[in-house]
């Protein structure tokens, strides 16, 4: 029986993450106050505060949400066969897997968030009830040279967030409509994540990534962009950088994660969206969550 740990990406976080277990949960909160020490901003307060408003500026979130996941994993112990993050989740991932240390890790994230919050233009919008071959082919009918328009985020078969310039994606809206998609929600993001629009914050990503040392995997990751279990240090590498302007392929690597012989799925770290999400996408992986201390309790007591 092969045990599958999943990293959320944004979108899940909430004011007053991880309080409760810097709190209650000695591991945790020694892991927390590590990561802070490396931040020059007050991450403790953006994250334990209910309403601190820099807490959906991605610069911030991502972070956050890197340091909730690791929270939980230190108070719990928890061991998996395979590791697999969305999107920033990918990230916390490389940590637990020993592909970085904790201290590049909380470097890269904070680099990453601060580069995506300056890619400023373009738009997402995450569709509902549309085959995803249909969505596809949508999207090439309304982009050309000037103007596109692409999946970002592929997150279950009938879930999918497309991104890219503005105007690309209300054509795509549109046409959508028309092609039968049940729900199209417009997504407040301060830009379009996942796509060429990115290319910029790629390029110097890399060039940073490109000064961080990066060791095999002690636990395959199943990578965004590849949907491949990889273990290789350079392999991971290159394709961490990538992710930056491909889509995750998240249906992908939970097919590849019960190819593998996944049976359990947890994950780990605010609310339980890639729980839900897997559920949709096989009925061979059985999901958990665990976000709060109160939940790592009865994880620990099982």
């Amino acid at each position: 029986m092969s045990k599958l740990i999943i990293f959320p990406g944004q979108g899940a976080q909430y004011g007053g993450m991880a309080k409760d277990l810097y709190e209650q949960n000695d591991k945790s909160r020694a892991v927390l106050d590590e990561i802070f020490s490396y931040v020059n901003f007050d991450l403790k307060e953006i994250m334990f505060s209910e309403d601190d408003a820099r807490l959906n500026d991605t610069k911030y979130t991502q972070p956050a949400l890197f340091a909730h996941s690791l929270a939980v994993l230190a108070a719990t112990g928890l061991k998996g066969n395979y590791l697999l993050g969305h999107s920033l989740g990918e990230l916390p991932a490389l940590v637990h897997a020993g592909v970085v240390s904790l201290e590049d890790g909380v470097k890269l994230v904070t680099t990453r968030g601060e580069l995506m919050s300056q890619a400023d233009s373009g738009a997402m919008a995450a569709v509902i009830g549309m085959g995803f071959k249909d969505l596809e082919e949508a999207c090439i009918s309304v982009s050309d040279d000037n103007s596109k328009v692409a999946p970002a985020n592929i997150n279950a078969p009938d879930q999918v967030v497309v991104s890219g310039d503005t105007d690309a994606v209300e054509r795509f809206k549109e046409l959508a409509k028309e092609r039968g998609a049940r729900r199209i929600i417009p997504l407040k993001v301060s830009g379009a994540f996942h796509s060429h629009l990115m290319e910029p914050a790629r390029a110097e990503f890399k060039s940073f990534v490109d000064t961080i040392d990066f060791k095999d995997a002690q636990i395959p990751v199943i990578q965004n962009v590849s949907a491949k279990a990889e273990t290789d240090a350079s392999v991971i590498k290159h394709q961490f950088v990538e992710q930056i302007t491909h889509p995750v392929r998240f249906v992908e690597c939970v097919e590849t994660a019960a190819e593998l012989g996944v049976t359990e799925a947890v994950e780990v770290g605010p609310k339980k969206v890639q729980s839900g999400l897997v559920r949709k996408i096989t009925k061979e992986i059985s999901t958990s969550n665990i976000d709060t201390f109160e939940q790592a309790e009865v994880f620990l007591n099982e």
